[in-house]
């Protein structure tokens, strides 16, 4: 059972190869490399538990053979949903502007878009991980404290549980890695700034609808509108009402619009202004939809300075944050997870020289900073924005992916853009 596995607030062991902040399934992804390798590993979450939040669930092509390596993907493919039809661009009314097909040539093997909750992919890496006794997974454990002296062979860190009993618990590692999202408490403690910009102009809501928006709205199942003012994603989030596999029960569909920043920010508030927003995006079916939550998160392009620093090292949001629009987060922190797994296994199981893993991590932070943070950009503005060069720029795109000779190609093209995200696998 997942919940064999997933101790909670108790105090954890004291020493492992490495330690994880984090059990996103960044944080989780690396573990299972870890673990595949027979590493010693203990991953440590603040949260008690997997928290069912309006987080990522598109995934992109580029991460399926990935997922393959890491003998996750055919579990995975059992409870996604696997779209086959890619990515198709709409007006508020509905009418397709533009399609990006990305799901590969290849008939006996799917090579889309997967779309799963972030916290169904969690439970699905949790139940995985339990073939590999190396790894440990606490939850309710919070990182408060960072020591890397140089002068020691490892580095430490403190927790605590949050009890007011709690006596301040010490673990030491040869390395930590940072997979604890945005707000980072581990590249904060190593005083690595987080560069680049926080979007001010808007809010970005995130909701999740029960609504048939395939069968009422003739929706496809990842949807970007096109708006000047409503732009926003509708996608199916790959499951049901009450978290059933799809075509279980009534379809959850993921709704991401952006508002003013300055609305009254009460959870009551977001819920009533979703309720009058989603009914722009259904005006074809019986408009009879339930949200089941509605919750604001920042937008930002940002990278650390560095991703490692002596022996921390950062990976996925922790290292490098970009707006949603196209799932390129997600999908870039899972590269590295793979990344750095193999790079930790080489180092530590294979005995290759450390300098391995700043190869890796300038890797990692190069990719980000040359291909998904200018990729991410240019998806949202492509929704948005109102200055004639970036129209100019949409209209030829939609024009090349809609050309009936030559669309194909340039669709392809664009799809093995994709593959720029990863360079290097360190395997």
């Amino acid at each position: 059972m997942v919940e064999d596995l997933r101790k909670t607030a108790e105090p954890p062991k004291t020493k492992a190869d490495v330690i994880i902040v984090g059990a996103g399934p960044v944080g989780l992804l690396t573990a299972l490399g870890l673990g595949r390798a027979g590493i010693d590993t203990l991953v440590i979450e603040a949260h008690h538990e997997l928290l069912p939040t309006t987080r990522a669930m598109v995934y992109m092509p580029v991460v399926l053979p990935v997922l393959r390596k890491l003998g996750i993907l055919d579990t995975i493919l059992q409870h996604a949903y696997l779209n086959k039809e890619g990515v198709k661009w709409r007006d508020i009314h509905g009418k397709v502007l533009a399609h990006l097909p990305l799901g590969g040539d290849d008939t006996k093997e799917f090579g889309g878009v997967l779309l799963i909750g972030q916290w169904k992919m969690n439970e699905l890496i949790l139940k995985e991980l339990e073939k590999f006794p190396s790894v440990e997974v606490q939850f309710g454990i919070r990182c408060v404290g960072l020591d890397d002296n140089p002068k020691s062979e490892r580095v430490q860190i403190m927790t605590h549980t949050g009890s007011l009993l709690d006596n301040d618990t010490f673990i030491e590692a040869r390395y930590v890695v940072a997979a604890d999202g945005a707000n980072s408490a581990i590249r904060r403690m190593a005083c690595l700034p987080f560069e680049g910009f926080t979007y001010q102009e808007f809010k970005m809501i995130g909701t999740d609808v029960i609504y048939d928006f395939m069968g009422q709205e003739a929706l496809s199942p990842l949807n970007f509108v096109v708006h000047e003012d409503d732009w926003a994603v509708i996608a199916y989030t790959g499951q049901d009402e009450g978290g059933l596999p799809c075509g279980s029960g009534k379809p959850q569909w993921r709704v991401a619009y952006v508002e003013d920043p300055d609305l009254p920010s009460s959870k009551e508030d977001y819920l009533k202004r979703a309720e009058d927003q989603i009914r722009k995006y259904t005006t074809k079916g019986d408009a009879n939809f339930k949200i089941i939550r509605a919750e604001p998160y920042l937008m930002q392009q940002r990278v650390a300075t560095q991703a490692r620093k002596q022996r921390i090292l950062l990976l996925g949001d922790s290292l490098h944050s970009n707006n949603p629009i196209g799932g390129l987060g997600l999908t870039g922190g899972i590269l590295d997870a793979f990344c750095y797994g193999n790079a930790l296994r080489r180092v530590i199981k294979d005995g290759e020289h450390d300098i391995l893993l700043t190869t890796c991590a300038l890797a990692r932070r190069n990719a980000w900073c040359g291909v998904t943070n200018k990729l991410s950009q240019d998806n949202m503005q492509r929704l948005y924005s109102k200055d004639p060069k970036v129209i100019a720029a949409r209209d030829k795109f939609f024009h090349q992916l809609n050309d009936p000779k030559d669309g194909r190609k340039f669709a392809s093209a664009v799809g093995n853009g994709l593959n720029n995200m990863m360079t290097e696998d360190f395997l």
